[in-house]
């Protein structure tokens, strides 16, 4: 991550004026950067919200506090690992140690992971189709890597909905998906390794059985993941009228940004850190005027992603450091 950052700065400024970008930065309006920041901020508590109200559901109480340390976790380890697959897994283990029982912890995650792609694809088409000329017109250059993006999201999503309900297509995937890993000898055990995946077909579908008796929190859920997207698609709007800028109406602006994670969403890049800068300055260059597209995606990025990474990172600490001393309170009581 650090390498990637390195280079991408390196080549994002270095036929820059560095006064100039800075002058601009500063002269932002402060009360639209707070705005973005603010907006940071819902970005983090949705995330953890969502599992609260699906866990709730489940008969499983998660605090406040316990919302925002598994949204920092996954926001984290999202980050840091290609296709953004590490921050799931950290939010099970997490839970698993606050005593939340496994089934429902990998329940609640499989709902999320499917309910925040479903609401990013239902963005998508809302805005695409209410600025249709506009969205047509602005993936001309990237068309090839919007459809990739596409296709990948539309097909975890499906993967997703085979695992949760239907159990005999999801077997045989398995077996034929065991079979050839044996034969390749990645898996040295084909019948303990199919146990195992029947185990985790089981937690699987007892989630599609909640999906099914829950449809009110299942909405809900879909509600809180929608405005956790829109309040990481808003930052970019944020920072173009802290520039005093107007003429491009909200829904451009989010629609342009929208196709920017279209594109880097399901890269195997760790937060997708250079190509979505890259995207960034392509796409919003007729939005923002040429002294501010550099000074734009500096702050854009650096607020949406950076200092987003930089704020989990510290609050990971803060909270293990919290945890261990109250364990270590409790040891000696």
């Amino acid at each position: 991550m650090a390498v990637l950052m390195g280079v991408t700065f390196f080549f994002l400024l270095k036929d820059q004026d560095l006064r100039d970008v800075w002058t601009v930065v500063r002269d932002a309006n402060g009360v639209w950067v707070w705005a973005a920041i603010i907006s940071m901020a819902v970005y983090i508590f949705c995330g953890g919200y969502a599992i609260r109200v699906l866990m709730k559901g489940r008969g499983s109480i998660v605090t406040i506090p316990q919302c925002f340390e598994y949204s920092f976790l996954e926001i984290f380890f999202s980050a840091i690992t290609p296709s953004s697959t590490g921050g799931q897994p950290m939010q099970l283990r997490a839970m698993a140690k606050d005593g939340h029982p496994g089934t429902d912890a990998t329940g609640a995650l499989i709902a999320i992971t499917l309910l925040y792609k479903l609401s990013f694809l239902w963005l998508c088409g809302l805005f695409f189709l209410a600025e249709f000329r506009y969205v047509a017109a602005t993936m001309k250059s990237i068309r090839l890597l919007a459809f990739v993006g596409l296709l990948l999201n539309v097909a975890l999503i499906t993967f997703l909905i085979i695992v949760l309900f239907s159990r005999r297509l999801t077997n045989a995937l398995l077996r034929l998906a065991v079979r050839i890993l044996g034969k390749l000898h990645f898996v040295k055990n084909v019948p303990e390794m199919m146990d195992r995946m029947h185990e985790k077909l089981d937690e699987y579908h007892g989630c599609a059985q909640f999906f099914r008796r829950n449809p009110k929190q299942i909405l809900r859920t879909f509600g809180v993941l929608t405005v956790q997207r829109l309040a990481i698609l808003v930052i970019p709007y944020c920072i173009y009228k802290s520039f005093g800028m107007s003429g491009q109406s909200l829904f451009h602006v989010l629609a342009t940004q929208l196709i920017v994670n279209l594109c880097c969403d399901m890269l195997p890049i760790p937060g997708a850190v250079g190509i979505s800068e890259a995207i960034f300055l392509s796409l919003f260059g007729p939005i923002f005027s040429e002294r501010n597209l550099y000074p734009a995606v500096l702050l854009s990025r650096g607020i949406s992603f950076y200092f987003l990474l930089a704020v989990s990172g510290v609050a990971i600490v803060v909270f293990k450091v919290v945890k261990g001393v109250r364990r270590n309170r409790m040891l000696r009581g």
